[in-house]
């Protein structure tokens, strides 16, 4: 097992990407937000992933978002960069720029618009580790790519040198079958998006979970974690009751979570409300229901 495949472990939450009211990334509130989830249990981020909104995010402030995240983080735990174009060198581009910032690894999408063969998969994968700096991970979302990679796909790509993936099939039976696919002795990590059944998953063999809402409520998912690593069922099954009654409360809000997100943690002073174009942030008004339907949740809300 490699390092970094042993630092992956517990909640890894995905970022919301602090945006200013002209759209350039607010490096203090990245840092106050890794802040928040380190100190809440959190053993890693993710940065400029889906909930990161990485597609609507300007070239020019990546960097500005992974440096401040890079920079309070400071290696106490690994910090994990969204990557993924449907231009193969454009994702190669971005896989170098991370290493150079002092990111620990990339979470990459299949390239999207074109369907993708299974094969096509493996090599552009494989193209990517021989160039990465860095340890690749496969992101696996099908509903955002249109690219499903199949449970006998997986240990081609650990063969290749990817070295773990995020399963967002948000199927659980998949996320199985990837792991029945690499046996039970494989180093390959597997990591659920979302949290809904986390402690069954990793009595599986999963090894973490990363998403949205332990972003906004580090505290559940991390609990979880800490009580099954302890053995404590009894405390995991409440940890994780609690976590899936946060999670429906914050999926409720709006049907464009991020922008949720934002305005949730816009009302505990960690960053403002504003969302990447096209997409549009919610009012005050709809901020301030927003905060006072989940701040009972929050540890500081």
């Amino acid at each position: 097992m490699t390092p970094f495949q042993k630092k992956l472990q517990g909640s890894i939450p995905a970022l919301l990407t602090a945006l200013t009211k002209d759209l350039t990334v607010d490096r203090a509130s990245m840092a106050k937000v890794a802040r928040r989830v380190i100190d809440n249990g959190s053993k890693g981020v993710v940065v400029l992933g889906t909930t990161g909104e990485f597609a609507g995010i300007d070239d020019d402030q990546r960097e500005a978002a992974i440096q401040a995240v890079v920079e309070e983080v400071d290696a106490e735990a690994p910090v994990i960069v969204g990557c993924g174009q449907p231009n193969v060198r454009r994702t190669q581009e971005q896989a170098r720029a991370a290493a150079d910032l002092g990111a620990d690894g990339i979470l990459v999408n299949p390239p999207f618009y074109f369907p993708m063969t299974q094969d096509e998969t493996v090599s552009f994968f494989a193209d990517l580790v021989d160039v990465s700096p860095i340890p690749v991970m496969l992101y696996n979302i099908p509903s955002m790519t249109g690219v499903a990679v199949e449970p006998a796909t997986i240990p081609r790509l650990r063969d290749v040198g990817v070295q773990g993936t995020k399963d967002s099939s948000g199927i659980p039976a998949n996320t199985l079958a990837y792991l029945a696919a690499l046996g039970p002795d494989s180093d390959f990590r597997v990591v659920v998006g979302g949290e809904p059944f986390f402690l069954h998953l990793l009595d599986a063999g999963v090894c973490a979970t990363t998403g949205l809402v332990p972003c906004v409520g580090p505290h559940f998912a991390a609990r979880i974690y800490q009580a099954w690593h302890a053995g404590d069922y009894k405390a995991a099954f409440a940890a994780q009751h609690d976590a899936n009654a946060f999670a429906t409360a914050v999926r409720g809000l709006h049907t464009f979570a991020p922008a949720a997100g934002k305005a949730v943690l816009s009302r505990l002073g960690l960053m403002e409300k504003w969302v990447a174009p096209p997409k549009m942030p919610l009012s005050d008004e709809e901020a301030d229901r927003a905060f006072e339907t989940v701040k009972t949740f929050l540890p500081d809300g």
